[in-house]
């Protein structure tokens, strides 16, 4: 008899039944033959049987029927999993692969339950998607204690906001608390695993196959809400909020008093003690840019202080209303949303981003806790040169060989696997690096993408878009840096081009399912070694793509995805990842440079038109509404009316005609005029 839940187990499952150098010692033992073994069946009278592995060194292994590996007996006598019930797991792995070929009704049968393997990393696939919402209540008593399963229920009927993915390994990511369940075997709920403790594992397990009966059985992907009751609304703290931001609107950065950012800084504690999560991180953010502006310092972004703006003002309407179509704890955070210590773990590097800036440059690294499965982004910011001066600012390479640690650059980490002695995880899911260079070391990776978690792991267009379509815009979801982050598997990439009038790149994905979803990544003059090797990888090697690494997005009903690596397979079965910002994987020296040209990218009338709009708006949130002139409002009113912004042109207009009663007014009152700019801010943000 086929035992699905042993064929169904990979690598990376094995390692969180044991741990990972047990599992490696195991596969190594197999590859190198030190013993032989034979696999058979217990021999009695009962219909069922028993699988039993006996090895050439006297040891033997005994998969009792209808038990999991837990219960495995190992004569050895260690306790727990042993090596040997990992070796034994593993060589009936290969015993099935290797006999399914000889036997085509056997490969038939076996097929239709389970499995492929992939001998080279000893991992295994089920052959189709699975969902846990199939699991019966009396399998969940049968399993786990009843006393837990009404625990389950009550917690359950209170409220949940999770996060579901149907695939080979369904995945439910709650929301409201920090916990994910995976299901590695099918119609298994004994084997689902969970970054929780070991007690709250049924309770976790139970609510994750109520969740996924919640989801439209002809959807592999989406958010369910369910049973969540009206929070209360600190409508003070929400007060204070808009009345600092007025007060900023006013006077702007350069007027503001001496006691405004002493008075943002209580309030965004306040925030938190409310709850207000993400509130409190969007105030925290426009605390820093106050700073930065104080000190001189060339990271001070006006544009960003009116987008913190407008989100803030954004979140702070949407918690007013609470009209359910927008989950609270999205816009608001929740408990599981603050710093947490991380223990030493591997983590895999996935890519690094660049988020360039008039003033400033951000790049983030991102990577997977092979354990868990958390995404996390080392973040570092580097300020630019002024325009006007005679430096000449740096290529994305050189600033990619900034030192994490000693002889590591942040540039050769994004795209290792980079072992971690401990460190912090921040609410916006920042990983703050440990102190000293004997905690942090970098290895070499295969890029076995097929190993990575989900929801980070995609393996059909079709999951992504059922998710994003669920999903509401990004200002009224969590701040992680992660969040849109994906690694989507592809069997190739197809018509690539070079957009002339936008200054991108372009390209076609297709799936397994033979769906297909776009290619956009922008030119920039700073980052053209990787532009160009990027460009020239998918024109002559598109066919050998097998995943891409980037930021998700959905626009006008079609999957866009902004790519920061992309990973080629050859005919030899070797991989190399394409670092899209830097070029090669990163590994770049501190003396590498590209020549810097002037090419920007034209701009849309409409683009051209916000961007005017955004300048406009940080002027005012810089100097203060004393300073503006309304001659530029009236130009822009004319600009908004030629494009046909009617709903928008209502405030430009009412603020253009409060800056010309200010021109005719001894003691005017800008209390009006700071408003509707709060509330342009806040358009400005949602157009985005």
């Amino acid at each position: 008899m086929t035992r699905v839940d042993l064929l169904s187990l990979s690598s990376d499952d094995l390692a969180s039944l044991t741990n990972r150098g047990t599992v490696k010692r195991a596969q190594r033992e197999l590859d190198e033959g030190q013993w032989s073994y034979e696999i058979n069946e217990s021999e009695d009278d009962s219909a069922v049987h028993d699988l039993i592995v006996t090895w050439s060194d006297g040891t033997v292994c005994q998969f009792v029927s209808g038990q999991t590996i837990h219960e495995a007996k190992c004569s050895s006598g260690s306790i727990g999993i042993s090596r040997h019930v990992i070796r034994s797991v593993l060589a009936y792995q290969r015993h099935v692969a290797n006999a399914a070929p000889a036997d085509k009704g056997e490969t038939d049968e076996v097929d239709t339950d389970v499995t492929t393997v992939n001998e080279d990393q000893n991992t295994t696939a089920s052959s189709s998607a699975w969902d846990p919402g199939q699991i019966s209540d009396d399998d969940l008593v049968q399993h786990f204690r009843k006393a837990t399963i009404t625990r389950a229920r009550k917690v359950f009927d209170d409220g949940v906001l999770v996060e579901l993915t149907r695939g080979e390994k369904p995945t439910a990511r709650f929301l409201h608390e920090s916990c994910t369940v995976r299901f590695p075997v099918p119609g298994d709920a004994r084997y689902a695993r969970a970054d929780c403790a070991a007690a709250m594992l049924p309770q976790w397990t139970a609510m994750a196959v109520w969740a996924f009966r919640e989801l439209d059985p002809k959807r592999n992907a989406g958010l369910i809400s369910l049973g969540q009751n009206e929070l209360p609304i600190p409508s003070d703290e929400l007060d204070r909020l808009e009345e600092l931001i007025i007060d900023l609107c006013s006077d702007g950065m350069s007027g503001c008093s001496a006691t405004w950012p002493q008075r943002l800084s209580r309030l965004e504690k306040q925030l938190r003690g409310c709850g207000l999560v993400w509130p409190a991180e969007l105030v925290l953010q426009l605390i820093h840019q106050h700073e930065c502006y104080a000190q001189k310092d060339a990271r001070f972004s006006p544009l960003e202080t009116v987008r913190l703006v407008g989100e803030l003002i954004a979140r702070s309407r949407s918690i007013r209303s609470q009209n359910g179509s927008v989950p609270q704890p999205l816009v608001r955070g929740n408990k599981s949303d603050r710093r947490t210590d991380i223990k030493a773990g591997r983590f895999v590097g996935l890519g690094l981003g660049v988020r360039p800036g008039r003033s400033q440059t951000k790049m983030l690294a991102y990577f997977q806790d092979v354990d868990t499965g958390t995404v996390v982004a080392v973040q570092r910011v580097f300020a630019d040169p002024d325009p006007e001066s005679q430096q000449t600012a740096k290529s994305f390479e050189e600033l990619a060989a900034h030192s994490l640690s000693r002889g590591v650059s942040l540039g050769a980490a994004a795209m290792s696997q980079m072992m971690l002695g401990s460190g912090k995880r921040t609410a916006t899911d920042e990983l703050i690096l440990p102190r000293g260079s004997g905690k942090l070391t970098i290895n070499p990776q295969t890029f076995q993408w097929e190993q990575l978690q989900p929801p980070l792991a995609i393996d059909h267009f079709q999951q992504a878009r059922e998710r994003f379509e669920r999903l509401p815009p990004d200002w009224l979801r969590p701040l992680r840096h992660t969040e849109n982050l994906h690694v989507l598997k592809v069997t190739r990439i197809s018509d690539s081009d070079f957009d002339v009038v936008h200054q991108q790149l372009t390209a076609t994905m297709h799936d397994t399912n033979s769906e297909t979803a776009r290619i956009i990544f922008p030119y920039h003059h700073r980052g053209d070694a990787g532009f160009t090797e990027l460009s020239n990888m998918l024109a002559t090697h598109g066919n050998d793509a097998r995943f891409v690494c980037g930021h998700v997005r959905w626009v006008h009903q079609q999957l866009e995805i902004e790519p920061i690596s992309i990973v080629f397979e050859s005919a030899d079965q070797t991989r190399q990842a394409v670092s899209t910002w830097l070029g090669g994987r990163g590994e770049v020296q501190a003396e590498a440079s590209s020549e810097d040209s002037e090419l920007t990218s034209p701009q849309s009338t409409i683009k051209e038109f916000l961007t005017t709009l955004n300048i406009h708006l940080s002027e005012i949130l810089l100097t203060g509404l004393s300073q503006a002139d309304a001659k530029e409002w009236q130009a822009l009113s004319e600009a908004a009316q030629r494009l046909g912004f009617v709903r928008l042109n209502q405030p430009i207009e009412r603020l253009r005609d409060e800056l010309c009663k200010r021109m005719n007014q001894v003691r005017w009152n800008p209390a009006i005029a700071a408003r509707t700019t709060v509330q342009l801010c806040m358009f400005s943000r949602l157009l985005e």
